[in-house]
């Protein structure tokens, strides 16, 4: 055994990439290396093909003549034996722009709280002159209430600050009526702004409301608690503001004059939902009949009996009022998914706008087809997380022109009068699930929908359109939301298929062309990739001590059905008897499984440390021929780690992380991971990947958390707190996905969701990548 060192013109410098003890030297050894230009360099040693000892991680270095070190020891310390060994030396200068998250996403800002997103997506709108209030239901750290001017639609600004759910509204001619749930108090109420100026207007009979989480109200009226409290419509006429809760089988009459004050309850109408006033003192109400009634207002306040009912409506879902012509439209989903128009005097009917059944028949996307409902059961309660789904909304400007919701894309859409598409407004809300098709990357999905992306297009505004909506036709047996359009693939019949949830299971499904066609083949377990040659990959989750099998089962053909039929199943890989520190996909994250050279397997572990694992390497390259390591990197800072962000690979298990990687990526010789870091540092998030080359040496680290912005953190008038969202950042970013340009090796794209922080597909362009240089020094002793 030799204790030695070498020295080599290049690097100097050890520094926390570097896990082992420093020894004295006893042999010295010197070569030459010149270093071109200004770049980004990463050093290992290597015994053959396998990296024993990284040197250094992401070191910038000007041009010029460097030395290297090597004390003899590999990365846990331990002496190295006499022979021959590798020096790597990898420069780079890979650039990584942040094109923002525009995809899916319409707003003419890149960042800020003037563009569209939120948690949840759009829920009702109301246009009021030329304003349209709009509310978007739960949104955790910001507000649910926002307006947007007629004349500038793709920029939008908040109303009051984090509060309360936010879901139907009301308006006169001076205020705005707003519908608020506390889920965690069960109190449900009604607030009041002003239209000069967005701030909240006191009736005399209103109360101060504390809600959990968020501000005070000073405008609460017709506070309710209990479970049940729910809002489910809300309209207002003269005087008279009424507010229905379908599920305690009542509405509520509060007198403005006398300051809000309740003056009647009715409790005659069975499950009242939706509530529109119209010009001639009516209230049109629909009910879980699947009725839409008029009841003319009683001077009192109070109801007479019907007057009027339109017929032949299939799930009506809101009701608008043309002012100038008095004119009924609803919103039908079921069998029709148009928007219906009815003559409010005598109930007949016009011609509907739209594709009639519309994403039922088929899953192309138009801006003459809406998606108003599907086959899933309707949900209908308070929960901060369930998305309501039996809703729309329509609401009318001055001109006759007119905004109908199309819910399932969430889409704002506007109409001329004539019923001629003018423009839409979009944002991708909490949907984590992103993919992209392993054989043809200009198929990006985003839970149902897809986006084509045009790589010839270098402006990344003009170079995504809405596609299809693939989600009409999944029932609730296979909906889930981390388990829509999941490793899609087109196979080599030339159709596209994906997998699919069925209780706790997968299933393949088929992209067909008149919608998902859900097949009998059942994968059991949620642990499977779908590789490009359509081989089906199936891992274990790793435990201490125990043994990791990566099984193949290769496409053999495919059935009458167009089903695709597999081999039986072999070993691909298999580790046995786990340490603690070697770095495998454990319960509670998100499995990689990826080929480089259709022999090398990369694996990721992107959990903390926990159960006796996490502590060791968190990245790793798998020969499976003789199932030995290639090399594992990317080692855990530790549970007691407080400091900044590693940028020089390693996994930060501290910080107070809760769930920290993403996935493991690969593109051509290049492995990204992804570090989303829920509650980091107790409560913030990260967006951070790490750039690493074949021979597990770090290219860079880029990306951004949120103790980068000094903006991110806002303190309001009354304490409060919202979240100001900023370049790059994004929350819970659990599904990236990264692809190479279809005719330019020098470029790759990383798209990733994002929770609410931009409610968009983010894009990252990594280019200069044939700036990666691998050079190799041989060293025999």
């Amino acid at each position: 055994m030799k204790i030695f060192q070498f020295f080599f013109f290049f690097t100097l410098i050890v520094n926390a990439q570097n896990y082992h003890y420093v020894v004295d030297s006893a042999q010295t050894i010197e070569e030459q290396y010149y270093l071109e230009k200004k770049s980004r360099t990463s050093a290992g040693v290597y015994k053959g093909d396998v990296l024993i000892r990284t040197l250094w991680s992401n070191v910038e270095k000007d041009k010029g003549n460097y030395t290297v070190e090597w004390d003899g020891v590999d990365d846990k310390g331990s002496f190295v034996e006499a022979g021959s060994y590798v020096i790597k030396v990898l420069s780079n200068n890979v650039k990584y722009e942040w094109e923002g998250a525009k995809i899916g996403n319409t707003s003419a800002n890149l960042t800020g709280e003037n563009r569209y997103h939120g948690l949840s997506g759009f829920f009702k709108f109301v246009v009021v002159n030329d304003m349209i209030y709009w509310s978007n239901g739960y949104n955790e750290q910001r507000t649910a209430a926002n307006k947007t001017s007629i004349h500038n639609t793709q920029v939008t600004s908040p109303v009051l600050d984090k509060g309360a759910i936010v879901k139907y509204i009301c308006a006169d001619e001076s205020y705005i009526y707003w519908s608020a749930h506390d889920v965690h108090s069960n109190n449900s109420f009604v607030f009041v702004t002003t239209i000069e100026n967005d701030e909240e207007y006191n009736y005399t009979k209103a109360t101060n409301l504390e809600v959990s989480y968020g501000r005070t109200y000073s405008s609460a009226l017709n506070i309710i608690n209990g479970e049940d409290s729910y809002i489910t419509g809300i309209a207002k006429s003269g005087n008279y503001l009424f507010i229905a809760r379908q599920l305690q089988n009542t509405i509520e009459v509060l007198d403005m004059d006398l300051g809000g004050d309740l003056v009647h309850t009715i409790t005659s109408i069975n499950a009242p939902r939706e509530l529109m006033t119209d010009i001639n003192g009516g209230l049109w109400i629909i009910t879980d009949e699947k009725k839409v009634s008029l009841y003319q207002i009683l001077p009192d306040g109070s109801l007479g009996q019907i007057s009027r009912q339109l017929e032949n409506l299939e799930e009506p879902l809101t009701i608008g009022l043309n002012p100038n012509n008095n004119e009924i439209a609803v919103c039908d989903g079921g069998q029709r998914q148009q928007v219906r128009f009815f003559n409010s005097e005598n109930g007949q009917e016009t011609e509907a706008l739209g594709a009639l059944g519309g994403y039922l028949n088929d899953s192309k996307a138009s801006n003459f087809k809406f998606y108003f409902s599907d086959l899933k059961s309707k949900k209908f309660n308070s929960d901060i997380y369930t998305t309501q789904e039996n809703h729309a909304s329509i609401s009318y400007q001055n001109d006759g022109s007119f905004w109908v919701l199309d819910r399932g894309n969430n889409r704002m859409m506007h109409y001329g009068q004539n019923k001629n598409f003018i423009k839409k407004i979009q944002y991708i809300p909490d949907w984590l699930m992103l993919s992209v098709d392993k054989n043809n990357a200009s198929r990006l999905f985003i839970d149902y929908l897809e986006f084509e992306i045009d790589y010839s297009e270098d402006e990344i505004d003009k170079s995504w359109k809405l596609k299809n909506n693939w989600g009409s036709k999944v029932t609730d047996e296979n909906d889930n939301s981390f388990g829509r359009i999941r490793e899609p693939v087109t196979l080599s019949n030339g159709k596209t298929y994906f997998l699919l949830t069925e209780g706790f299971n997968f299933v393949i499904a088929e992209l067909a062309e008149n919608g998902v066609r859900v097949t009998d083949k059942v994968l059991e377990g949620f642990y499977w990739i779908w590789l490009a040659n359509g081989t089906l990959v199936y891992a274990n989750p790793a435990e201490l001590g125990k043994e990791v099998i990566w099984e193949k089962y290769e496409l053999s053909g495919f059935d009458v059905n167009n089903d695709p039929i597999f081999n039986n199943g072999s070993i691909l890989a298999k580790r046995s008897n786990i340490a603690q520190d070697e770095p495998l996909f454990r319960y509670g994250g998100w499995l990689s499984v990826a080929l480089i050279d259709n022999n090398k397997l990369v694996t990721f572990d992107g959990r903390p440390e926990e159960n006796g694992m996490g502590g060791g390497y968190h990245l790793g390259l798998l020969d499976i021929n003789s199932n030995d390591w290639l090399f594992q990197t990317s080692d855990a800072t530790g549970v007691n780690y407080n400091g900044d962000y590693p940028l020089d690979g390693r996994f930060d298990t501290g910080n107070k992380v809760h769930n920290a990687g993403s996935k493991a990526m690969v593109f051509g010789k290049n492995i990204l991971w992804g570090y989303y870091g829920e509650f980091w540092k107790g409560g913030f998030q990260t967006n951070q990947y790490a750039h690493y080359w074949e021979n597990g040496l770090l290219v860079n680290v880029f990306g951004t958390n949120w103790t980068k912005n000094t903006n991110g953190l806002e303190v309001t008038k009354n304490g409060g707190v919202v979240f100001t969202p900023f370049e790059g950042m994004a929350g819970n970013s659990i599904t990236p996905q990264v692809v190479q340009h279809p005719t330019n090796l020098n470029i790759g794209y990383l798209y990733h969701p994002d929770e609410s922080w931009h409610s968009g597909i983010h894009r990252w362009k990594i280019s200069g990548l044939n700036s990666i240089k691998e050079h190799t020094l041989h060293i025999s002793f």
